[in-house]
């Protein structure tokens, strides 16, 4: 019976399929972790650069409330205060626009390592389908997502109530001090506020990128089905394989007893194992097993060989020992050149005295 389509899918997704979903760019890759992570950068740049840069606006603001005082503006002084102004920007822009580049590629590639592809932005047909988008607006990726959403909207709100609740009397105590102080004490509260933020956000982090991770692999799992086939596809059908092999050793056995009546000679156990040997002076530093076989394919190559006139010479320890260590197509190893080298001998003698068979 077929299985069905439909059926659940319960296994582990395979590496080619993970392999091809990431070219596809479906990887687990979780916004708040690069969102956090940019904050946190902010955080530390704020907390290294954060006087300089504090300083260097402050200058401009004396600088700009000293001039305005004067009894006239002239088009030279509101030019010179633009300047100053534009230059205090750019110093404090610049340094937050190269860590947002730098934290933007390092999270990514922290999260799901090198993996450049413009699949995901290829224009899809199915995509402009109403019902399709229906589905991912109602989708339990749209709904995780308005979840996130709502509790970071809670969180900013609770987190500025509470650091507005306890910094209230510092923050009534500044209204009789100086530009200064008053610009002082406005970034240590903000600085307050936005580490809190940073430290709830790194909590929503953690969370959102195993949920990321956890919820790809429920999308990748497979069917017993699909890994069968998969499983035919990178291997191939077991079968088919099967008979290939077959066919191979087919064609093997053909070819070795095609060398049986080019033999001199045939060592037998008497019936168990067949081992053909041939040996040529001339070209050969030892004799060499052109054919083996065990049970019926030993009676075979003896069958051969009686019949292309090949001497057969029973001697069940040699026969055994040279099927099982050594290979056709091998020279003999030095441990047989005496018992190989009385066989020979005793072969080449009959043959002398015109004998076929031992």
């Amino acid at each position: 019976m077929a299985e069905s389509s439909t059926e659940e899918k319960t296994e582990v997704p395979s590496q080619r399929r993970r392999d091809d979903a990431r070219k596809e760019g479906q990887v687990a890759f979780s916004r708040e972790v690069s969102a956090v992570a940019l904050l946190g950068s902010f955080l530390l740049l704020f907390y290294f650069m954060g006087n300089t840069i504090l300083d260097g606006f402050k200058e401009s603001f004396v600088f700009t409330f000293n001039n305005l005082t004067q009894s006239e503006l002239t088009i030279d002084l509101l030019e010179r205060l633009i300047d100053i102004h534009m230059r205090m920007s750019v110093i404090a822009i610049i340094p937050f626009f190269v860590v947002a580049m730098l934290v933007g590629v390092m999270s990514s590639v922290l999260q799901v390592g090198l993996n450049l592809t413009l699949k995901p932005l290829t224009p899809k047909l199915e995509k402009l389908n109403p019902l399709k988008g229906l589905g991912r607006i109602f989708s339990k990726q749209a709904f995780s997502e308005f979840l996130k959403s709502l509790f970071k909207m809670g969180v900013i709100g609770y987190i500025g109530y509470y650091t507005f609740s306890i910094s209230l009397s510092r923050i009534i105590s500044l209204i009789d001090t100086d530009s200064k102080n008053l610009m002082d004490s406005a970034a240590a509260i903000i600085g307050d506020f936005v580490f809190r933020l940073f430290l709830a956000f790194l909590i929503l982090a953690i969370f959102d990128y195993l949920f990321q991770r956890w919820d790809l692999e429920q999308k990748l799992k497979m069917s017993k089905q699909e890994l069968k086939e998969e499983h035919k596809q990178t291997e191939g059908d077991p079968t088919l394989k099967a008979r290939i092999r077959q066919i191979q050793q087919q064609l093997s056995q053909a070819r070795m007893m095609q060398e049986v009546p080019t033999s001199d000679v045939v060592i037998s156990n008497p019936t168990h194992f067949a081992v053909a040997l041939k040996y040529d002076r001339e070209e050969m530093s030892a004799p060499r097993v052109v054919a083996k076989g065990m049970d019926h394919l030993a009676l075979r190559i003896i069958e051969i060989a009686s019949e292309n006139g090949v001497l057969v010479y029973q001697n069940p320890g040699v026969a055994r020992a040279l099927y099982f260590q050594v290979e056709i197509g091998e020279d003999l190893p030095e441990e047989f050149y005496k018992a190989v080298a009385e066989i020979l001998a005793f072969v080449y003698k009959a043959q002398k005295r015109g004998l076929k068979r031992s």
